[in-house]
């Protein structure tokens, strides 16, 4: 079986460990990002935010892995896929950076290991993403790296006294291995 590194000089994916629902809970409670990728938008306690949590790793998330940074070695995100089709070859994928380091490509270096790992373990042709309309530095990162918008759904999440569209875009197994992803 093919090997894969899943590190660069500045994260690592690691599978997740139970310490690591600790930083998911505070990322989920963190107002500034909680609208982008939390569906509940509502703060539960952590035992409860526990719970859904394991269900949703029994039956919702594909690969999960903890994105976590090499110099101190502490989680600042995640990554994962869900709504696998292993029969019409797609999955959709998500990856979470903290606030403190987003735009500084990691999330470039998070898309190309585990884009890398999940079309070499898999047999999957396409991979989706959901962006939000107001979330603009994703979608121009996404857009700029061989992604392709494939549906909108109008006025789909309520953020900013406003309804915002959420995009979905796509990325094929031959646009990804052409495309470099390192922003």
């Amino acid at each position: 079986m093919r090997q894969f590194l899943l590190q660069t000089e500045r994260i690592r994916l690691r599978s997740m460990i139970n310490d690591d629902i600790g930083y998911f809970f505070a990322w989920l409670s963190d107002m500034r990002t909680q609208h982008m990728w939390w569906t509940e938008r509502e703060i539960s306690s952590y035992e409860i935010f526990e719970h859904d949590f394991r269900n949703k790793q029994r039956g919702f998330f594909g690969q999960f892995f903890t994105v976590v940074d090499v110099f101190d070695r502490v989680p600042i995100g995640f990554t994962y896929i869900y709504n696998v089709s292993h029969v019409d070859q797609y999955a959709y994928t998500c990856i979470y950076l903290i606030p403190e380091k987003t735009g500084q490509g990691l999330g470039c270096e998070v898309a190309n290991i585990f884009g890398n790992y999940l079309f070499g373990v898999y047999k999957f042709r396409k991979f989706y993403a959901e962006v939000f309309e107001f979330n603009q530095p994703s979608l121009k990162l996404l857009q700029r790296n061989g992604f392709v918008e494939e549906a909108r759904l109008s006025e789909y999440r309520w953020y900013d006294n406003k309804y915002w569209d959420l995009i979905i875009l796509s990325i094929t197994r031959e646009s990804f291995s052409t495309s470099s992803l390192l922003g």
